[in-house]
């Protein structure tokens, strides 16, 4: 809701909205981070590629739902949103094979309910 009263009602384009939160981000986690640098560093060598990724396709995706919060109600916006939540779950446990799945699978499954109940109301 933040998010859309600013790109919204503020006119602050998606862009620079996602840009300056990231940069925001960036300030608050750097403490956390440079006391671990050996292991930022390691994780970059090893997964360089991937983190690549990730750093261009997640602010894509999210100045996509910023764009689409400008001149679409959210109850249209927010259960697009939750459904790639679904994609990323079955893409951790199957492809990835990440722990945790019993857990994950009980959230999914509350995910498409609200989803149901959103869609219905």
């Amino acid at each position: 809701m933040w998010d859309r009263n600013a790109v919204a009602y503020h006119a602050i384009n998606p862009v620079v909205f996602d840009g300056l939160t990231n940069i925001g981000l960036t300030v608050l986690l750097l403490p956390f981070a440079l006391p671990r640098r050996a292991a930022v560093t390691a994780v970059w060598r090893d997964h360089r590629r991937e983190v690549l990724i990730m750093a261009i396709l997640s602010p894509l995706a999210y100045v996509l739902v910023l764009t689409a919060l400008r001149f679409t109600p959210v109850g249209y916006v927010a259960p697009a949103r939750e459904v790639s939540i679904l994609i990323g779950t079955y893409l951790g446990a199957r492809v990835f094979r990440e722990s945790d799945s019993p857990r994950r699978a009980q959230c999914a499954i509350a995910i498409i309910v609200g989803l149901f109940i959103l869609a219905t109301a």
